[in-house]
């Protein structure tokens, strides 16, 4: 799962400045991972119940963590429900985008659950009277008439798709404010296995409630490979990605970093999905991500933490 830590200026004085270079291109790289996911998700849950694949991915994304299984023996209850409350808004989360997926493009997911960078501080004022600058309100108003271009895309107008990847952009948003205050004072690598369990645990529970059939599934050799590259590759290895590299890149530049994943996820929906989107669809897009930029632009208080979400 992804965190977040603030970088010292201890860590510049003591030589690893010379490590920012490969933090950026790692960070960059993290974003590219994610923007993927939103296609390849969109297409394999035409074929494999929502519940059941979402629960097969962290499943392989916790065997991941495996080098880590050392530490358990340092979990403690403060850590378990930590990470059990982390794990149910990361869960709500990635179940909401995936449902929206199944009607909704990859490049507007990308672009609505974007859109959580814009709710943090609003969201952070709210429960924790955090104060925001002034430029976020400007922000908001852009991205609402962004949103409103998006939403009503094509002749079908409001899809319900894109109503539950809104839904996901604001528990990702509570995920993040909540996340950012619990990783200072946990262990990330035992949080992190506790969040995963959690959510596999939530994933397989409501694959039984909601009787989801297994008929259809063909466990061929590129399912594995699908399967693999979504649990180790996007989400162990971008948490692992992520984690080091903002040791070593300020929390400013991560954010306008992490910012660019809607427009990877617009790019793959292109490539892999043939997906394109209208002109009234790229008008939206382009003003929320010119609200997302103006959130995290020189914003060292508020930096974007992002859900795989994927």
């Amino acid at each position: 799962m992804e965190t977040n830590q603030e970088i010292s200026n201890n860590e510049f004085k003591s030589g690893t400045i010379n490590k920012k270079p490969l933090a950026l291109l790692l960070l960059i790289l993290t974003t590219i991972l994610w923007g993927s996911t939103f296609i390849i998700t969109k297409t394999i849950i035409q074929d494999v119940p929502i519940f059941f694949y979402l629960g097969m991915r962290y499943s392989i994304a916790l065997v991941g963590f495996a080098p880590y299984i050392v530490l358990l023996k340092k979990m403690s209850k403060q850590i378990i429900l930590k990470g059990f409350i982390s794990g149910v808004l990361y869960f709500i989360s990635i179940a909401t985008q995936t449902i929206g997926l199944e009607t909704t493009t990859a490049g507007k997911a990308g672009f609505i659950t974007g859109l959580n960078t814009i709710m943090v501080p609003f969201l952070a004022y709210i429960l924790l009277k955090q104060s925001f600058r002034k430029k976020v309100w400007l922000a908001a108003i852009i991205s609402i008439i962004g949103m409103a271009f998006l939403f009503l895309e094509g002749e079908q107008g409001i899809i319900v798709g894109d109503i539950w990847v809104l839904i996901c952009a604001f528990t990702c948003a509570l995920f993040i404010i909540y996340n950012d205050r619990v990783v200072k004072t946990v262990n990330v690598y035992l949080f992190s296995i506790m969040q995963l369990i959690t959510i596999i645990g939530f994933c397989f529970f409501f694959s039984f409630l909601l009787n989801e059939s297994y008929n259809n599934i063909s466990f061929t050799l590129d399912f594995w490979i699908i399967m693999l590259y979504m649990g180790i590759i996007v989400t162990t290895l971008t948490f692992l990605f992520q984690n080091w590299s903002q040791k070593h890149q300020n929390s400013a530049t991560t954010a306008i970093i992490f910012s660019l994943e809607p427009v990877f996820a617009l790019l793959f929906g292109f490539l892999l999905g043939g997906e394109l989107l209208s002109p009234l669809g790229f008008t939206g897009s382009a003003l929320i991500l010119i609200a997302i930029f103006i959130t995290v632009y020189k914003n060292k208080s508020n930096p974007k933490i992002r859900k795989e979400n994927n």
